[in-house]
């Protein structure tokens, strides 16, 4: 569902993504793990066409990301972290907004809208301004917006942030059914136990290289006995001793 080659993003003398080759299947909740300024916002950027690549290529259900980006746009559904909304709209207002550009019919927006709105318990907001919204409220205001179109890949980044228990789980449940219909799933998180949880094909970037693909339960089984957290350390910070990271971050103490 997304393959890149030779994938490299450049930044002066950063090389944010140096050389990614990925293969992330369709009917699965793709994982994207990695520390910070390991490339995962760089990614997203590239396959959702914000940016362009330095070198290599990207496919997006099979289009050319670089060629033709209208129609990886038309193609795909985006969550970013800091997803921002038109205050002064209402949610109806602007989940209505997102359909029309996306080219529906406006009975078909309204009909989508009813069942995610109902979905999410958002029915009795939905006449209110987002800017009374919380934080939560308004993330699953963006989540609803990226699905509408019924998208063929979603790309999620921290979708669960600022959500209680009970809206993270409506929302996973949406990311499964969306997966178990055959659509591309790939989610951007820090929280490694909720992505342990959720997904079921993981990615981990390191110096903007990709240092692990595959399934989960692989993963699992090439750590056995180790913890998500342990098995992270790992593959990003290697046999690294501790009295090394310590001389690092505190010089000739240690």
């Amino acid at each position: 569902m997304i393959e890149t080659r030779g994938l490299s993003r450049v930044y002066g003398a950063v090389r944010a993504l140096d050389s990614v080759d990925l293969d992330l299947p369709s009917g699965r909740v793709v994982g994207l793990l990695g520390p910070n300024g390991a490339g995962k916002t760089t990614l997203l950027n590239i396959v959702t066409t914000l940016l362009a690549p330095s070198a290599g290529r990207v496919h997006v259900d099979g289009i050319d990301a670089t060629r033709d980006p209208l129609e990886v746009r038309r193609r795909i559904g985006y969550v970013p972290e800091h997803g921002a909304v038109y205050e002064g709209l209402t949610a109806d207002e602007f989940v209505e907004m997102a359909g029309v550009a996306h080219g529906l019919d406006l009975d078909l927006i309204r009909a989508r809208v009813d069942r995610l709105f109902d979905h999410f318990e958002l029915h009795e907001a939905r006449h209110r301004r987002l800017g009374t919204f919380s934080k939560g409220m308004r993330r699953k205001v963006l989540v609803s917006t990226a699905v509408l179109h019924d998208p063929r890949v979603v790309l999620l980044d921290e979708p669960l942030d600022g959500l209680d228990v009970p809206s993270q789980d409506r929302v996973i449940a949406l990311l499964r059914d969306l997966a178990a219909d055959g659509r591309g799933v790939l989610l951007s998180s820090h929280v490694l136990e909720q992505v342990s949880e959720i997904c079921d094909h993981l990615v981990v970037l390191a110096e903007g290289r990709v240092v692990w693909q595959g399934d989960l339960v692989d993963l699992r089984a090439r750590y056995e006995g180790l913890s998500v957290r342990e098995i992270f350390r790992e593959l990003t910070v290697g046999g690294e001793s501790r009295a090394r990271r310590l001389a690092d971050l505190l010089g000739d103490a240690v």
